[in-house]
């Protein structure tokens, strides 16, 4: 289709944050074209920090320890942990885990560490960020410290299987892994041994590298896992929030002025 047209846009807008998805066409075809691409990010970024609070919540108070309690009408007066102290540890440190430190932060009194490409952005954000690592050559180091991971890395080449094997071995045996980015960044088959084997204490998965999730993945059958079918974001407003961010774009674009959330073609994101 674009090879049809005479005219070429000047403009491309993705209602979605990830542009994974178009990666090729992007590369191939925008890549070295003066057209401008956008993307959603922002939209769906309370959504998205809530729902990891929640998945750091179920673990922290042991809800599947209250439910079967129930279940079993046993009466268990066990020490409720608290997520005062802890240290959430986000890969990337973009609008999503910005917005979920400040609330980790802010209401809760976590602690936050961030493994971010470019550690100078991190100066604008040292209210929330209380270590920042390098993600060439630190990255153990976050995996190692953090009571809850929070992957939230866009889908690249250079992110694919970013969390693995190695990484699930240096994480706590008490830490939560969180996934809400893309699933190709997360070596699933490592990811279910960690679980397997009680290497990690649990995980929160809301993205896959196939989806929908095949029935006889081996997923299904891990019990200290919090499952959702990609569908963290999708709220009653999700249409309306992704809209809100077209129209700021196409605002910009009609001024002349800079837009809103301009992807890096070269980078993906």
């Amino acid at each position: 289709l674009w090879s049809l047209l005479k005219n070429k846009p000047t403009w491309l807008h993705s209602l979605s944050a990830g542009v994974d998805m178009i990666a090729t066409f992007v590369k191939e075809t925008l890549l070295d074209s003066p057209t401008v691409l956008t993307n959603g990010r922002g939209a769906f970024t309370s959504s998205l920090a809530e729902y990891v609070m929640a998945s750091a919540l179920h673990f922290n108070k042991q809800v599947p320890r209250l439910q079967a309690n129930k279940q079993e009408r046993k009466w268990d007066n066990f020490v409720m942990p608290v997520l005062r102290g802890k240290t959430m540890g986000f890969l990337g440190f973009g609008d999503i885990p910005r917005s979920t430190a400040k609330i980790a932060k802010q209401a809760f009194h976590m602690r936050i560490i961030a493994l971010r490409r470019n550690q100078a952005k991190s100066q604008s954000d040292s209210e929330l960020v209380d270590q920042t690592l390098n993600i060439e050559t630190e990255k153990l180091e976050l995996f190692k410290q953090a009571d809850f991971v929070v992957a939230v890395l866009p889908g690249t080449p250079e992110t694919q299987n970013f969390v693995g094997a190695e990484e699930f071995a240096a994480m706590k045996p008490s830490a939560i892994f969180i996934s809400i980015g893309r699933g190709v960044t997360v070596d699933e088959d490592a990811l279910v041994n960690a679980l397997k084997t009680k290497q990690i204490a649990g995980a929160a998965i809301d993205v896959y590298k196939q989806e929908p999730l095949p029935a006889e993945h081996p997923l299904w059958e891990c019990e200290n896992v919090l499952m959702s079918s990609h569908n963290a974001d999708l709220t009653e407003d999700y249409f309306e929030l992704a809209w809100n961010v077209w129209a700021n774009n196409f605002e910009a674009y009609q001024n002349g002025s800079n837009m809103s959330t301009p992807v890096d073609k070269s980078l993906g994101y």
